[in-house]
């Protein structure tokens, strides 16, 4: 997939120009922030959408049951890295599975080993929370 990124406070659009959306600076930054979006808005939602796929097809190659009323929510946060620089964090809750105790944390791991976003962001602090 290609795309156009013109700074935090421009804009994004997608070859296809499906995605065209205006970027703007997040508050934690010292800004005001606007109405835009920001890239740590981007990779939440990326990663839930990802996330929720990894887990459909753990759970098929679990034998379980995922429900279809199964939600992902992934909360970005960014914050100072020492020795310098911005450090990402995410919270991924994982909601109406229909499973619970160890065929939950089996389906969860497994779709940790299948999803992309989790592989791409394996240096930065995730948590996975049953919601």
């Amino acid at each position: 997939m290609l795309g156009l990124y013109v700074s935090r406070n421009g804009q994004l659009t997608t070859k296809t120009g499906n995605l065209n959306l205006k970027l703007d600076t997040p508050k934690e930054f010292g800004t005001q922030g606007g109405s835009g979006t920001n890239p740590e808005e981007l990779i939440g939602g990326g990663y839930a959408a990802c996330f929720g796929g990894a887990l459909t097809v753990a759970a098929k190659e679990l034998k379980l049951k995922l429900s279809p009323d199964t939600t992902i929510t992934s909360l970005v946060s960014i914050g100072p890295k020492q020795p310098k620089g911005f450090q990402l964090a995410v919270e991924l809750r994982v909601a109406k599975t229909g499973l619970e105790g160890q065929d939950y944390d089996s389906a969860i791991d497994l779709a940790h080993q299948i999803c992309p976003f989790s592989h791409a962001l394996k240096n930065i602090e995730v948590e996975t929370v049953k919601a």
